[in-house]
């Protein structure tokens, strides 16, 4: 049997699809399903490995049923798809595309102007400026083209800024042999030949703040220059390849310093975008179940950006499993949402809950903020994700999610409130953790359940009397 939260789109059943715990959610919603009903992208990179059927076939089963969007790990980089001067190579990238085709998924693009992963002829005209801006543009010019209308955005410049201070980076053989104008003209070559494509510039570090002396927020000084003088931006990626310092029980970075971001972005009308996260733990360390619960809260925090700001639409993981993961080369473990045998860990039951419960408002309209384009109309599809307008909790009281079911809840205290059934109905009680595993069940009585046992935090509740059921989020203080 499954339950039915009208306002909510909560869908709930007996079990959580490839889960090893018990867990109360519905075997056949997936996280693109949930997203999809969100209207948010949430996808994964497929591995290099993929490319040459490398990975075992369940791989691919859990990524074409998890995810509505997809980006190749380094099948569309300059080395991959211009190897030799002139001479490109689409196999990968194309077999990429067909497969998001056949599943129905969005392409990312990636990346067309990087200091990384450029082939060795390109340093030959590091001193020849014209002859580099040719090779630049001829560049995004063919493998734009080749994709048109079959990859949906692309980075079109990535990490360029210094990770040591907020300036360009120096060291690029773009910034060196061209300075930092090829960054706009990256922008316009692109748009000129695709003009319906979303148009990125993808970064590290943009979680860590947005003060002047922040890699975020000199940033946001050039969005703001890219606007003011017309160059096609639409949206900023932030990777978000964040590490767990195991010490002080945070991780470094902030999905507070993000959200910021994002509220920024909005300004300007100018997306964020999630596009490579990954939230590891120092190699060698053992890693303990409390600290991959604390892992799954942290990716559910970057999670709520996408839903609750209305110029966040993709949240897209560095990964799958653990097992295929570039993270131990930056000395890093554990850091995705599936472990080494392809079995979900709690990272991915947290945002399966997070997906499940997020509560909207009802008006499900969601303004678009996707910069618009001053020569060309922009027809990228408008988003409709909308802003969560929860009223926030109290110290005194968790407001009521509003339902139109018959049946709703509050907290109060210590006290959980059955409302919208007669003092003599009884109602049977389930509440579980944000991971969605059971913590107890039980009757009300008169309409009230005592929580004096359970310890403070988040929580989900099911209540359910006769045909009248109701799902919804309680923070118990």
């Amino acid at each position: 049997m499954r339950f039915k939260n009208p306002i909510m789109g909560v869908v709930l059943g007996t079990a959580l699809l490839g889960a090893g715990i018990s867990n109360a959610f519905a075997a056949d919603e997936t996280l693109r399903s949930l997203a999809e009903k969100n209207g948010i992208y949430i996808g994964a990179i497929l591995n290099s490995q993929w490319f040459s059927g490398g990975l075992p076939a369940n791989y691919e089963q859990i990524h074409k049923a998890q995810f509505n969007i997809v980006v190749a790990e380094n099948e569309m980089k300059f080395d991959a798809t211009e190897p030799q001067e002139g001479r490109f190579s689409y196999g990968n990238g194309d077999k990429m595309v067909k497969y998001a085709q056949q599943n129905g998924m969005r392409v990312r693009g990636h990346a067309l102007a990087w200091h990384s992963q450029v082939p060795g002829w390109v340093n030959n005209y590091r001193n020849d400026k014209q002859k580099l801006l040719k090779v630049l543009k001829n560049h995004i010019q063919n493998v734009v083209s080749h994709w048109k209308g079959k990859v949906a955005e692309w980075d079109v410049v990535n990490e360029a800024i210094s990770n040591n201070e907020p300036m360009w980076r120096s060291q690029s053989v773009w910034y060196q042999g061209i300075g930092p104008e090829f960054i706009d003209s990256a922008f316009v070559w692109t748009h000129a030949v695709d003009p319906d494509a979303e148009l990125c510039y993808n970064d590290y570090n943009l979680e860590q703040g947005i003060n002047s002396k922040a890699k975020a927020g000199f940033l946001l000084e050039q969005v703001k220059r890219w606007v003011k003088n017309g160059i096609p931006i639409h949206c900023v990626g932030s990777q978000t390849h964040v590490e767990d310092t195991t010490t002080d029980k945070h991780f470094i970075g902030s999905p507070d310093s993000l959200r910021s971001l994002a509220k920024e972005l909005a300004k300007l009308n100018v997306k964020l975008k999630i596009t490579e996260l990954d939230i590891g733990f120092k190699s060698g360390v053992n890693v303990s179940k409390k600290d991959l619960e604390r892992q799954g809260e942290t990716f559910r925090q970057y999670l709520d950006i996408i839903l609750e700001e209305p110029n966040a639409d993709t949240y897209l993981i560095w990964g799958v499993s653990d097992k295929w993961s570039w993270l131990s080369g930056l000395n890093r473990q554990k850091g995705l949402i599936y472990d080494d045998n392809l079995k979900p860990k709690p990272a991915f039951d947290s945002i399966l809950v997070r997906l499940q419960n997020f509560e909207p408002p009802q008006d499900t309209t969601k303004k678009d903020t996707t910069a618009k384009d001053t020569t060309v109309k922009d027809t990228t599809k408008k988003d409709t994700t909308v802003k969560d307008t929860t009223k926030k909790d109290t110290t005194e009281a968790i407001a009521k999610i509003a339902s139109r079911a018959t049946v709703s809840a509050y907290v109060a205290g210590r006290t959980l409130f059955v409302t919208g059934l007669g003092l003599k109905t009884t109602a049977k009680v389930d509440l579980f953790d944000m991971q969605g595993r059971p913590v107890f069940s039980t009757q009300s009585e008169n309409g009230m359940v005592d929580l004096k046992n359970i310890s403070e935090g988040y929580y989900v509740v099911r209540i359910t009397a006769g045909s009248a059921k109701t799902v919804q989020r309680v923070n118990i203080k």
